[in-house]
Parts: C-alpha cells; sequence; structure tokens
C-alpha cells in the first residue's frame, strides 16, 4: 500500500511537471522604457487577450509616469486667469490612462506555451501614440468650434449638445493633451488646452444665460421648481424670458381613519418661441392627522423628492 502511495506521488508530481510551461527570457527579464518606445509582456488564454494584458501593463507605465510628475504639465493658466487646468486635474489623466486604447502598437514577439496559453512582448512607439492622439484631440476641437456656430431653434437643444461636449472636453479631450504630452515632451499642448477651456467657457456662458421664466398657480409647487431649476446652472427670472415653463397644479382633499390626505396632480408644460418642447405630468400626495395644511407641505416635499430621483427636470429640458 506504501509502495502505491509512493507511486502515485511520484506520477502527480510527474504530471505537474511536465504541465508547467517554461517560459523564454524575454518574457520574465525587467522591460526597461526607452526614450521612444515602452514596452509590456501578456499572457492569455488567447493571443488577443495577452495583447490586452500587455497593453494595460503599458498603460500602468504611463499612469505611474504622471504620478511622479504630477504637475509637471497641468499648471496653466488661461482665459485672462478666470480658470486653471491645474494639478487638480491629475486624477482625470490618471483615470483616463485606465480606459486609454493605443491606437498603435507592435507586437516584437509572440509564443505558444506548452499549456496552450500564450505569451507576448508587445511595444508602443511613444512619439507616434502622442502623434495620434493630438490628431484626435484637433479633430475635436474642429467638432467643437463647429457646435459653436450651429444655429438651433430649440435652445435646450442646443445646452443638450453643450453639456455632451463639454463632458468630452473634461474627461477625455483635456487628459489626452497631457497624455500625449508625458508621451513625448517635446510637443506643445499648451495652445490646444487654451482653446478647450474657451470652447468650455464659451458653452458654459451661453448656458448660463439661457434665462426661464416660470408660471404658476401654486407658489409652494412653483418655489420647488425654481430651485431644481437653478440648481442646473440656469437662471430664472418674472420677466418675460427665452423659455417658459408653466406648471398647473390639481389638488384634491379625502379624508381616511382620521387622516387628512391630500392628492395632487402636478403638469409642466415648457415652451421656447410659443412651441411645446417638454412637458410631464407628476401625481404626489401625502397625509398628516393634524391638518390639510401639513399634509400640503408634506406633498411639495414628495414634489421635490420626485424631482429629484426621477431626474424630470432633465428629462423635461432634454439635458
Amino acid at each position: 500500500m506504501f509502495k502505491l502511495l509512493k507511486l502515485l506521488t511520484i506520477m502527480v508530481l510527474f504530471i505537474n511537471c511536465t504541465n508547467t510551461p517554461t517560459y523564454p527570457k524575454w518574457f520574465t527579464k525587467l522591460h526597461k522604457n526607452s526614450s521612444r518606445y515602452i514596452y509590456g509582456v501578456g499572457e492569455g488564454d488567447t493571443k488577443d487577450e495577452a495583447v490586452s494584458r500587455a497593453l494595460s501593463e503599458i498603460a500602468s507605465k504611463v499612469k505611474v509616469s504622471i504620478e511622479s510628475t504630477s504637475t509637471s504639465t497641468t499648471n496653466i493658466s488661461v482665459i485672462d486667469g478666470e480658470e486653471e487646468y491645474s494639478k487638480d486635474a491629475t486624477q482625470t489623466v490618471k483615470n483616463r490612462v485606465d480606459k486609454i486604447e493605443f491606437s498603435n502598437y507592435k507586437i516584437s514577439k509572440s509564443e505558444q506555451l506548452s499549456n496552450g496559453r500564450f505569451i507576448v512582448l508587445v511595444s508602443i512607439d511613444k512619439e507616434l501614440n502622442a502623434k495620434l492622439l493630438l490628431e484626435k484631440i484637433d479633430t475635436a476641437i474642429k467638432e467643437y468650434q463647429q457646435l459653436l456656430k450651429s444655429k438651433e431653434k430649440n435652445p435646450i437643444a442646443k445646452v443638450k449638445k453643450y453639456n455632451e461636449a463639454i463632458f468630452k472636453i473634461e474627461n477625455i479631450d483635456l487628459p489626452n493633451c497631457n497624455i500625449a504630452k508625458h508621451l513625448n515632451p517635446d510637443i506643445n499642448i499648451k495652445n490646444r488646452i487654451s482653446t478647450l477651456l474657451n470652447i468650455k467657457k464659451s458653452m458654459f456662458d451661453y448656458k448660463s444665460n439661457i434665462t426661464f421664466s416660470v408660471i404658476g398657480n401654486d407658489n409652494g409647487y412653483k418655489s420647488v421648481l425654481i430651485k431644481e431649476i437653478t440648481s442646473k446652472g440656469f437662471r430664472v427670472t418674472d420677466k418675460s424670458a427665452l423659455i417658459s415653463i408653466y406648471i398647473s397644479v390639481d389638488e384634491k382633499k379625502l379624508e381616511a381613519l382620521g387622516n387628512k390626505i391630500l392628492k395632487a396632480k402636478v403638469t409642466l408644460r415648457v415652451e421656447s418661441n410659443g412651441k411645446v418642447i417638454g412637458q410631464s405630468r407628476i401625481g404626489v400626495g401625502a397625509k398628516s392627522r393634524t391638518s390639510y395644511k401639513v399634509a400640503k407641505e408634506f406633498t411639495i416635499k414628495n414634489f421635490e423628492k420626485r424631482l429629484k430621483t426621477k431626474k424630470i427636470v432633465e428629462t423635461l429640458l432634454g439635458i
């Protein structure tokens, strides 16, 4: 029995040894980056998976480089000092590196191991990838400039497009400027950053200059709606405005089991230049043991909560 167990142990060890692949030196050695190239190795069940992991390793090296030089390329004041793309943007840049897809890479070495898995050595040309990133940025800038010149009858529709552009500027284009700079320190990104921030400011200015008039038959619900609109960066005026929001409240009072119950139907309608561009109907209610006045206070609070949780204003305005 002992001999049988010993034989089985030897067989298991032999099988394990034969299943353990031998990695070539090019895969196990540390690949130092050169002035032109960044290297990464990867392993996977498929060649594509191995390449993907190698590129992730390269991205992590770029991220470490950005961390070690966190403010070297981001302290750029523009627009007469009104806005600064400062070191606070470093985290956004690092987050962007995690998701960046390198436009150009080279598989220097590739091999399939005895266990069927694939290993690769991948390199990216820093100068070429920086150039490709700048081309993307320049294309985006042209699109934003065309968007600024475009005419739109519905100003809210234009704000929606501006919001999407601002998001891209903040989370893609500006980080890409800095990534390109880290890949190739010789390039000048200051003008591009300045242009992007000027575009962003113009879009914000357009948005802040849009005024709303809120017209309604109940000041309680009306004040809640005004508060929600201003929280989105818009202005509300008592005078005539580019956009009018009409709020109509229909309340019903009920009583059951000693409770004062209030149910309200709130109708919202948005008009621009006499044309309806959005509408919504909301049902809210509340109850109170004491009075309808208290029930109404609870109902208005529920209305405010509904506006926020269901993003009704955003849907209504198309932003």
